[in-house]
């Protein structure tokens, strides 16, 4: 599976069209939509000039809110495909009369492919993963590593999903780092170790370890300037995995992107959730988009009806 994505602008399950509206800046981004007003916060570095930014509504106006004073009223650019009918017709046409030779290769990687699969259940694949993870858990954290997740251990009767239920938060490097540290912070807030960051891959591979800590370091990191490798540096309580097959389970296109899944069950604990052969789940809701997480979550709460993420949403904010 590839792990290149693209940054997705602010969507969710919602009633709406589909449109875009402008902002006082390129750094604004959506926090919420409430009836007819749109709320704003800025995200990184602002450039001093107009931006856009992706929303869902029915209206053809609506009020724009920066820092709790009303910026303007602005319209809402409907979004079109001209002659999208017309387009897919065509293609079905072309279809139609296309014939895809057959793979003289079909058998062999048939065989490779069963191969490969039986490598990735095996305890020696499994052992080297686990080896990686634990590198880069002690390479980050240190001498902390063992207490940090001794104290996350004890930490999991407290939370307010169930041992059936998980939120993950799929993101990439390719994202901004303001970004992705804000989704860490959030993940830290809400406290509950059934809430995990997801990324596709190793940066540059399994061989090169060191940017993939590097890159780890930065996201969970309260002070960028620290440096893992000169002391201890202090940590977000927020957990990260590498995890390539969860993206493959749940379609995961472009980041960023939350999935709220319940009834999981897991017939191995120690191999991946994203293998089907190992993990079964009754339903999952996926929401994408550049917006607060616990705006997504009360998005997906609202669709779902789910008692556990109205409770989790409801819990005070912790001071990390």
């Amino acid at each position: 599976m590839s792990c290149l994505f693209i940054a997705a602008p602010w969507v969710v399950s919602a009633a709406g069209n589909p449109g875009y509206i402008t902002t006082p800046d390129t750094c604004c981004i959506v926090d919420k939509i409430v009836e007819d007003t749109v709320y704003l916060s800025k995200v990184g570095t602002c450039s001093g000039k107009p931006g856009r930014a992706f929303i869902q509504t029915k209206l053809k106006k609506v009020k724009v809110v920066m820092n709790g004073t009303v910026w303007k009223e602005t319209d809402v650019e409907g979004l079109s495909v001209p002659d999208l009918a017309n387009t897919l017709t065509k293609a079905d046409q072309l279809a139609e009369r296309m014939t895809v030779p057959k793979n003289r290769n079909e058998r062999e990687m048939s065989d490779l492919a069963g191969t490969l699969d039986s490598y990735y259940h095996s305890d020696e694949f499994q052992l080297h993963v686990l080896s990686e993870t634990e590198r880069i858990k002690t390479e980050v954290f240190g001498d902390k590593v063992a207490s940090y997740y001794a104290d996350k251990a004890k930490q999991e009767s407290k939370g307010k999903l169930t041992n059936s239920e998980r939120i993950y938060v799929f993101v990439s490097s390719a994202m901004p780092l303001q970004t992705i540290r804000n989704y860490a912070a959030s993940v830290a807030r809400l406290g509950d170790p059934n809430i995990t960051l997801v990324m596709c891959g190793f940066i540059d591979g399994m061989a090169k370890i060191q940017p993939t800590i590097s890159f780890i370091a930065s996201v969970l990191q309260r002070d960028l300037s620290c440096r893992p490798q000169e002391g201890e540096c202090e940590m977000v309580p927020a957990s990260l995995a590498v995890d390539p097959l969860l993206f493959r389970r749940y379609q995961i296109d472009r980041v960023p992107a939350v999935v709220y899944a319940r009834g999981l069950k897991a017939e191995d604990a120690g191999l991946s959730e994203g293998d089907a052969k190992n993990t079964t789940i009754a339903d999952y809701h996926t929401a994408y988009g550049d917006a607060r997480l616990e705006y997504l979550l009360d998005q997906i709460q609202r669709e779902t009806g789910s008692q556990s993420l109205a409770a989790l949403l409801s819990t005070p904010a912790n001071k990390n």
